[in-house]
């Protein structure tokens, strides 16, 4: 069967969300890919993904289509254009997920029109807790399976709710940040798990690019905007204005405010990585100098 088979395949549209890095172990920020299953993750690392019920139900209708990897949504700035591809057996990153008060999250196979699973999502209670290898391995199934993932892929340092994130002190020990909040204390063994977790993600979404790249046919049906989702509907576009109406072939760009779906780092994070930066400035140098060429297996250089 191919692998871009429509037959059982799933949409995530959830919130993802970090480990806390105070409770787990470094290894469970990462899961291996189950046999039978490829999965793709739209997002990339740092990034949350900004979307609405309806630009959802057409990337899920172009996701349908047998020639999707040949859109010209792959190209910048387009919805696939962060596109990772994690074979069966590849490790990738193990985010958690989350559900929201709004209807149209959730899980979904990809029929026509599609079916949301019936499945809760639910951090605060240990039965409905899921991440990406529990999900992965509840979606199992005999048949062959994609498995589309919408959600955000925040900074590894994300401090859980109701803490502060504390990155400097002399002991740095776990207490009451005031009457209300925690503290998230960056302590040098935190610190060391942090870099290597963020480090590995990086990595693994640059082979999960690559990946994905080598997948597209090199001699692909060519994409026309007859293949493509109706005119009306493109992008979540509301007033359906030529230069708003997404990335068609031909279409000139637009900004990300007038997209139905984009990537942006969001503010918090944005200060996160700033300070990250700083802090491994000297081990991220290091690195750089004795990079060496990622390879499928994922491990850590």
């Amino acid at each position: 069967m191919s692998f871009l088979s429509i037959t059982m395949d799933a949409f995530v549209s959830l919130h993802g969300m970090c480990h806390n890095l105070h409770k787990v172990q470094t290894k469970e920020c990462f899961t291996s890919v189950p046999n039978g299953i490829r999965a793709y993750v739209f997002t990339p690392t740092n990034c949350c993904v900004y979307s609405n019920d309806k630009s959802e139900e057409m990337m899920m209708d172009l996701l349908r289509k047998p020639h999707w990897t040949a859109s010209p949504e792959i190209n910048e700035g387009g919805m696939f254009s962060h596109a990772q591809l994690y074979d069966s057996g590849a490790t990738m990153c193990n985010l958690l997920l989350e559900g929201d008060s709004e209807p149209h999250f959730g899980v979904y196979e990809l029929c026509d029109p599609p079916k949301k699973l019936p499945m809760v999502f639910d951090t605060t209670k240990t039965e409905t807790t899921y991440d990406i290898s529990r999900l992965l391995h509840t979606l199992k199934s005999k048949h062959y399976r994609n498995v589309y993932f919408c959600i955000c892929s925040p900074h590894t340092i994300s401090p859980y709710t109701n803490s502060v994130l504390k990155w400097d002190g002399k002991h740095q020990p776990k207490r009451k940040a005031t009457i209300k909040y925690e503290s998230f204390a960056m302590t040098a063994e935190i610190s060391a798990i942090a870099f290597a977790v963020q480090e590995q993600r990086l990595l693994l979404e640059k082979e999960g690019k690559r990946r994905f790249k080598s997948h597209i046919p090199k001699q692909e049906r060519r994409f026309t905007r007859s293949m493509s989702f109706p005119l009306h509907r493109r992008n979540g576009s509301t007033d359906h204005e030529p230069l708003q109406i997404g990335l068609g072939l031909g279409d000139a760009p637009i900004q990300d405010k007038h997209k139905g779906i984009y990537f942006q780092v969001d503010l918090q994070d944005q200060e996160t990585n700033r300070m990250y930066l700083k802090r491994f400035k000297d081990k991220i140098e290091e690195r750089n100098k004795n990079k060496l060429t990622p390879n499928d297996g994922g491990s850590i250089h």
